[in-house]
């Protein structure tokens, strides 16, 4: 039975020996009606509900349970909530139609801008390939006097890839998991480090070659949370500094240095974290390793006001989170409002998210957010 059954409605009758059947099966039908639409897709389904089209593997053993990929080729469908494991490359070559007799290398090219990734998600001899607590982020680092230190200067940094993590089991066998389709963040990477940013968390596949994915809108550097972990070069960060006094807040893109983004978050930081008194304007989290200056226009969108401080909000690292990837609207009124049509199958989150749904946002001691910002910034599609 599902995981609603404790929290669903208990019918008044007497229980005895007799009837404590037929009563549980009453209680499954009111949790089924009640919650069935919450529960995940990944299980927890109650006795009513029908059938999941594709076989859960029953061991990480290369010939249990083989009838398992045949079906997920079947389905042609792939989310990071399945958390399918797979044995080989090979198990994996094989959605995309390619049928290896063996794959040891670290990529699968599967067409000008596409390849299949199998990153190490721990460190080895070659490299400390590191994810976000989130999942959205993979930064790649090579570890010195390793075998690769030198691919970072001769090769591009990846557009698309379809990534399966290389995934350590204890106890068990070590597997593969896929993590979703990331894309290279050339602003934050450099020869010393590849950073790499989820943009969707599904793909579509029929075995004989075709695949898709759907991903987010792609906003050039928009995450705000990366950039105020990004480097920063001390000379370009006063610079910034002295124009934002002199109430220029237009910062260049500079060709050669992957540093003007990390530089320039500095600046904004400071001047909307301080409005705020280092508070989030939504929840009141007051610790600094639970805040972020966010951007209401993001940064590739206009140059002009990078800095603007009426062009940012302090907000807690889940409120940015809602806020940047466009389940969470704060309209030119200054509320904030939940968009539930892109909440689906999560219960946890619609219940976090009913906490910060229709709030007054606090007003800064200075700079107040521009409300032809807010508004432009929905015009905009975000």
């Amino acid at each position: 039975m599902g995981p609603g059954y404790e929290g669903a409605p208990r019918f008044r009758a007497e229980s005895t020996a007799s009837d404590v059947d037929d009563l549980a099966a009453e209680h499954r039908l009111l949790c089924y009606k009640r919650y069935a639409k919450d529960l995940p897709e990944d299980g927890g389904q109650p006795t009513l509900t029908p059938q999941v089209t594709v076989r859960r593997r029953n061991s990480l053993l290369p010939s249990a349970d083989a009838v398992w990929l045949e079906d997920l080729i079947k389905y042609g469908r792939l989310s990071v909530n399945d958390l399918v494991p797979f044995s080989t490359h090979v198990q994996v070559a094989k959605l995309f139609g390619h049928n290896f007799k063996g794959h040891q290398r670290a990529t699968i090219r599967l067409d000008d801008t596409t390849e299949v990734w199998f990153p190490k998600m721990y460190e080895n001899k070659d490299w400390a390939n590191t994810i976000s607590p989130s999942g959205d982020t993979i930064t790649m680092v090579p570890v010195l006097g390793g075998e690769y230190a030198d691919v970072m200067e001769s090769k591009q940094l990846r557009e698309y890839v379809f990534t399966f993590g290389h995934m350590k089991s204890r106890p068990g066998p070590n597997y593969y998991a896929f993590l979703g389709v990331f894309k290279g963040e050339s602003e934050f990477s450099d020869n010393t480090k590849w950073v790499h940013r989820r943009v969707a968390d599904t793909i579509h596949f029929d075995g004989n070659g075709w695949f898709s994915f759907e991903p987010t809108i792609v906003r050039g550097v928009l995450n705000d949370q990366l950039a105020e972990a990004a480097a920063a070069d001390p000379k370009l960060t006063a610079a910034i500094q002295r124009d934002f006094d002199n109430g220029v807040y237009r910062v260049e893109d500079q060709t050669g240095t992957t540093k003007v983004r990390g530089s320039a978050q500095r600046v904004f930081s400071k001047a909307v974290k301080s409005n705020y008194g280092g508070e989030c304007a939504v929840t009141g989290i007051r610790t600094p390793a639970f805040l972020v200056a966010s951007h209401i226009v993001p940064w590739s969108d206009d140059k002009k006001i990078r800095t603007d401080p009426t062009n940012g909000i302090c907000l807690s690292t889940f409120v940015d989170r809602a806020f940047d990837s466009g389940f969470l609207e704060i309209t030119p009124n200054g509320r904030t409002l939940v968009r539930w049509g892109k909440v689906k199958n999560d219960p946890i989150l619609k219940a976090e998210l009913r906490k910060i749904d229709d709030v007054e946002i606090a007003k800064p001691a200075v700079s107040e957010p521009d409300p032809a910002k807010l508004a432009r910034r929905i015009e905009l599609g975000y």
